[in-house]
């Protein structure tokens, strides 16, 4: 609620800021058209602070209708419970591709070296399936590098990198693949799921399920 109240000679606004977003249903008869507050949804009114808020609508440059302050706040919602939608996917995914790949022993994984995080370190080495190899042009334009990814027999996702060897010699070009050794989140991509999906294909274990230790009555 908006409250003016005089103090040395001046009208201030005391502003609630309680006060919550609004709703189609909180603002009866409203006019689609109408310009509103982008923060709140409510008729900002005549100053620089909106008058149900309180917030400075100094930096904005237009305000935006009721209509398109709705489409944006549920486009947005949309947009969060997608993005949720698809991590729950992916691990998922990589749950049930380490199930699968463990059940059969972990057929396709290798060793791949790590590249040093430290002179003073030894590197060390993953055991891993290459999910994603690395994609670079390194002679004709444009030139691009794109690390790969990998997944480690116990669930942990590395980016991969290539060393383009050999210049001068006979076997030019080849490549030293690498682990970098700082594992990563877990991709949240679609496709992540199908880079699963073609490694499993690849060892015909997709779409079995791992065996449980229970027998089925």
């Amino acid at each position: 609620m908006v409250a003016p109240t005089p103090r040395d000679g001046n009208t201030r606004l005391h502003v609630s800021w309680h006060s919550r977003p609004a709703t189609a249903a909180s603002i009866p008869g409203m006019d689609a058209d109408e310009r509103v507050c982008p923060f709140c949804g409510r008729p900002p009114g005549g100053g620089i602070f909106c008058s149900a808020c309180g917030r400075n609508l100094g930096a904005v440059e237009r305000l935006p209708t009721r209509s398109e302050w709705q489409d944006e706040r549920q486009g947005g919602i949309g947009a969060d419970a997608a993005a949720g939608s698809l991590a729950v996917r992916c691990a998922d995914a990589t749950a049930a591709f380490l199930a699968a790949m463990r059940e059969a022993g972990n057929p396709g994984a290798t060793k791949m070296p790590m590249s040093k995080a430290s002179a003073l370190r030894r590197a060390g080495s993953a055991h891993a399936w290459v999910l994603r190899p690395v994609d670079r042009e390194d002679f004709d334009e444009p030139r691009r590098y794109e690390p790969g990814l990998v997944l480690t027999i116990d669930g942990r996702f590395h980016l991969l990198d290539s060393e383009l060897r050999g210049w001068g010699q006979r076997n030019f070009p080849h490549y030293h693949h690498t682990v970098r050794p700082n594992a990563i989140d877990m991709p949240v991509e679609e496709r992540l799921i199908s880079e699963l999906a073609t490694v499993l294909s690849a060892h015909r274990l997709e779409g079995k399920p791992p065996r449980s230790g229970t027998p089925t009555p």
